[in-house]
């Protein structure tokens, strides 16, 4: 076949428009969005609602993509009024929200990935309240995520059937029937390359029934019909794909060689006339064209196969291809849950031209979740730098927020030094083994000095650190407890972090004496889980809620000894001096529970029960330091002092408590 008839081919082709880009399905919730999202609908149903609007905005800051967090703080809000003022509201009193309970199930659902469930309470949603659109998108979006495809687009025609005429919807249809198109025009494809022009037709025909606008599963029809000889079906092909769109080139063509195999000449010629007024193209590269046309056999298909569907071209000129560009493919393989093929992508596109800010944020993220921390990074850095020339520049809380996962992601060394009166928090918080019956004094002071190593770096919060702590008794107020070298000891072990979105820790660590401690050295076992809200700095308001939870529970192996201890903040955090400062006060009130079976019996063989618990105020002065133009302030020293009331348990529970906390 000679040169111009391929250019007009070509030609026509390369005027088809590439297909459109797979629609952006939301991505389930991960890390410390879910986390705070899944608090945020927990605590609305229980009609916490400061918690619930504190919890969903914590969300929002993280992933700004997820409208239905602003829904959940606008229903928080006006029930939180309905509440707080109930004659003012009276007159506009709105019954609760039908199908919610059920929507926030589908919700987090939805987030955990658990597609079906999300699809089963959305399916309750939407039968209670039909005319919540976002209800019927939650549908739609968990029978996507699961591939069904055609439950799908039924799901979105009875959504259609409320909202007539919605944009939103009348694009998702569309997008969800070019997917069921794709692996149709696959087959088809397949089946032409292979001879069975039959299947071809018949895989084609369905594939233009689910996408007629999608050109390349017009010229496919088209194709197979040609190939079958059947040419009268071929000119209806192309005159259906003409009557969608006549723009382009290709169609006039292949119904021109339709045409002229039934002898319509002058119809061939007519549609050739055309073709070349579109294309573009000289009278001797028509003449060329029309001899080409004489020819028995039609010109051969070839497409390139994508997750997006084919891109095709007429053999001879493989240029004519639009293939799937490297960032899209980066984002459907995001979307299918393939990261490694997706930081492929990432990086390839990245070779070829340096990905925009958004894009490397994205490509950040994806890196931290195939454990390249130092790409992401360098990802990271980019995005902080592109900021100065940015056209739509993140908010300042954004900015921070991204400076805070480098400082995060770069961590491979920390160094925390507590120094406690009467208690002590966090996993460094374990009773020491020379701690002994409860018959005696708790005032004490002590301090817990501890150097931490990550080996295998971040690998997206599921980390592994190993570290060695010192511990020792500054003073004792009766003077009943070893204190100085005498109460000295040591610890080494390691501490897995398994989970990226849940704060659950594992340890292991062997004690011994340090100085001249006569303590016996012990096996420790420890697991302790961590909840908080707003305890990081915000740049972007003076004030803001704070909760903070933890819990641990640990045994000793040789000494046959269990304990437990947990506490609970909840209050709000000022900048002193205003927005921005990285002085932060954070009154609160308490609550404290501890348990030590080593503490169940008195000296005199009197019974403890070995547990305490109190409640009480309290309030923690925090410094931040240690930041550059990357890294979010790294560093802090925290002062905190807290006066408690026994609620049960052992007098130990109620006085005062101060902890003074420096983390490098």
């Amino acid at each position: 076949m000679n040169r111009p008839f391929l250019t007009l081919l070509a030609t026509g082709l390369s005027l088809i428009p590439a297909l459109a880009p797979a629609e952006t399905l939301p991505l389930p919730l991960t890390g410390p969005a879910y986390s705070a999202a899944n608090e945020a609908y927990s605590a609305y149903e229980r009609k916490d609602y400061d918690l619930a609007i504190a919890k969903a905005r914590e969300a929002l800051r993280q992933r700004a993509d997820v409208p239905r967090l602003n829904t959940l703080i606008e229903l928080a809000e006006r029930d939180k009024k309905l509440r707080d003022q109930p004659r003012r509201a009276a007159s506009s009193r709105a019954a609760a929200s039908p199908g919610f309970a059920a929507a926030s199930q589908g919700f987090k659902a939805y987030d955990r990935e658990q597609f079906g469930l999300a699809a089963q309470s959305a399916r309750k949603a939407i039968a209670q309240a039909p005319r919540r659109r976002d209800y019927r998108l939650l549908l739609v979006d968990s029978l996507e995520r699961q591939q069904h495809l055609e439950d799908a687009d039924q799901a979105v025609s009875d959504a259609l059937g409320t909202f007539a005429n919605d944009a939103t919807l009348l694009m998702r249809r569309n997008t969800i029937r070019r997917q069921l198109a794709v692996p149709l025009a696959t087959q088809g494809y397949r089946a032409l390359e292979q001879g069975n022009a039959a299947l071809a037709v018949d895989r084609a025909r369905k594939a233009v029934a689910w996408a007629p606008e999608v050109s390349a599963n017009q010229q496919l029809l088209i194709s197979a019909l040609l190939s079958a000889k059947d040419y009268p079906a071929a000119e209806q092909a192309a005159s259906d794909a003409l009557a969608v769109d006549d723009r382009h080139a290709a169609p006039w063509v292949l119904r021109s060689y339709a045409r002229n195999r039934q002898g319509k000449t002058q119809a061939a010629q007519d549609d050739l006339n055309r073709a070349q007024s579109l294309a573009g193209l000289s009278a001797r590269e028509v003449r060329d064209l029309r001899s080409a046309l004489a020819q028995s056999s039609p010109p051969a298909l070839e497409c390139q196969e994508s997750t997006y569907g084919l891109t095709c071209a007429l053999s001879g000129n493989t240029g004519a291809l639009a293939p799937v560009s490297d960032l899209q493919l980066a984002y459907d393989r995001v979307r299918a849950g393939d990261d490694g093929a997706a930081h492929a992508a990432f990086r390839k596109a990245d070779a070829a031209t340096p990905l925009p800010s958004a894009a490397a944020q994205d490509a950040a993220y994806n890196a931290m979740r195939v454990h390249e921390d130092d790409e992401a990074v360098a990802y990271f850095k980019r995005v902080i730098d592109g900021q100065k020339t940015a056209e739509t520049p993140m908010s300042a809380q954004q900015l921070f927020d991204t400076r805070r996962t480098v400082g995060d992601v770069s961590r491979a060394m920390g160094l925390t030094s507590t120094t406690s009166y009467r208690g002590s928090s966090g996993l460094s918080g374990a009773p020491s083994t020379n701690s002994s019956s409860g018959s005696e004094s708790n005032d004490l002071l002590q301090n817990s000095t501890e150097l931490s190593w990550r080996p295998l770096g971040y690998r997206n919060a599921r980390f592994v650190e190993l570290y060695g702590r010192i511990t020792d008794t500054l003073w004792s107020k009766n003077s009943d407890s070893d204190t100085g070298a005498d109460a000295l000891q040591g610890a080494l072990g390691v501490r897995v972090k398994p989970f990226s979105s849940v704060n659950i820790m594992a340890a292991l660590e062997r004690t011994f004496p340090l100085g001249s401690s006569n303590v016996d050295g012990d096996w420790l076992v420890r697991l302790g889980y961590g909840s908080s809200i707003g305890t990081d700095l915000r740049v972007d308001v003076p004030s803001w809620w704070t909760s903070q939870l933890y819990a641990e529970v640990g045994h000793y192996i040789n000494d046959s000894r269990n304990y437990f201890n947990s506490e609970w903040q909840v209050g709000r955090s000022y900048a002193i001096g205003g927005t921005g400062s990285r002085w932060v006060t954070f009154p609160h009130v308490v609550a404290a529970i501890d348990y030590d079976s080593k503490m169940k019996s008195g000296s005199n063989g009197d019974f403890s029960s070995g547990d305490a618990g109190g409640i009480g105020v309290g309030n923690n002065v925090r410094y931040w330091f240690r930041e550059d133009a990357y890294n979010a302030p790294r560093s802090y020293v925290d002062f905190s002092l807290q006066y408690r009331a026994r609620v049960f348990g052992e007098d130990r529970a109620k006085g005062v408590f101060a902890r003074l906390t420096y983390s490098y």
